[in-house]
């Protein structure tokens, strides 16, 4: 999930559990969301184990018998990883957010956080985060001393811009000086690092990884125009009625829908193409009509060699 809808859901359970009547409209109004976004929050608390119920004067409320709720309440205790995870997680989509500092706070007080940061590899780990976060901040070039690398099996000094922090704040995606390559680092892997003069240089160069609605991640990502009839367009909404801003009619066409999307491989939406090829039409990325194509003669020659090998 990323990291607008992490601050949603987060922002939601609160709301939910604060002993307050919050009518529909109200929640909408305090998350900044539409409707269609909470039933779909909802929903994806219900499936994970809240109990989102309305009352009868139409507000909505969390059942604090929920079984998420009724398993955190059988066993308080989490190991010191399962605690930074978490913390990670909160202060990542906590910034310049008051109630997800609050709820930050609440459970460090409850779970005291102090304890796992006593620890000393929590505490240049914590160092290195804030030299990261102080870096990107700036825009600073660093350099990761002694960055352990698995792939080459070197222990290095690495010269990089870092751009972005990711993964709980457990990876920082940088642009890489000596290769002039985009790569992801293992904050865990870097022995500290040191923040220097230089500032960015390679902005224009910088490259996130996108994850798709597909949950297919790359550095590239392409647009995807497909025309839907009645059947795709409604099983696309069941499947992703997230991406619902992504559809428009087709004009007057009653029966019709055009889908835009972005898309990081063509895997996931060339699945979606070729299991209702008769109800869905490619009308833009002539990359991604060759794509479908090239699969469609794949399937029609391996069907025709285990005919002839009958």
């Amino acid at each position: 999930m990323r990291n607008d809808a992490s601050k949603n859901i987060l922002n939601l359970i609160q709301l939910l559990l604060d002993g307050n009547d919050y009518g529909l409209d109200e929640i909408c109004e305090k998350l900044s969301i539409s409707r269609r976004n909470f039933y779909y929050l909802a929903g994806f608390l219900r499936e994970n184990g809240f109990d989102v119920f309305k009352s009868e004067n139409k507000s909505y409320h969390i059942d604090r018998r929920s079984p998420w709720i009724a398993k955190i309440a059988e066993s308080m205790r989490l190991t010191d990883d399962e605690l930074t995870t978490l913390r990670s997680l909160l202060i990542m989509v906590g910034n310049g957010n008051g109630a997800i500092n609050s709820l930050r706070q609440k459970f460090e007080a409850a779970y005291n956080i102090t304890k796992v940061d006593s620890v000393p590899e929590m505490r240049r780990q914590n160092m290195i985060l804030r030299k990261l976060t102080n870096a990107i901040q700036h825009k600073f070039t660093v350099r990761l001393i002694d960055y352990s690398s698995p792939h080459s099996h070197t222990v290095k000094d690495r010269i990089v811009e870092p751009f972005l922090m990711m993964n709980s704040n457990r990876d920082v995606r940088c642009y890489e000086l000596t290769t002039s390559m985009n790569k992801t680092f293992k904050v865990a892997r870097i022995a500290d690092v040191e923040v220097l003069t230089d500032h960015w240089a390679n902005e224009a160069e910088h490259r996130q990884i996108y994850t798709d609605i597909f949950m297919f991640s790359g550095e590239q990502h392409y647009t995807v125009r497909l025309r839907l009839g009645l059947l795709a367009h409604n099983l696309f909404l069941e499947e992703y009625p997230q991406a619902s801003r992504n559809i428009k009619p087709d004009g007057d066409d009653p029966s019709h829908w055009i889908l835009e999307l972005v898309v990081c491989d063509y895997r996931g939406v060339g699945r979606f193409v070729i299991g209702l090829y008769d109800d869905i039409e490619v009308l833009g990325c002539d990359s991604f009509k060759a794509y479908i194509r090239e699969k469609i003669e794949k399937m029609y020659n391996k069907n025709n060699l285990d005919k002839t090998k009958e």
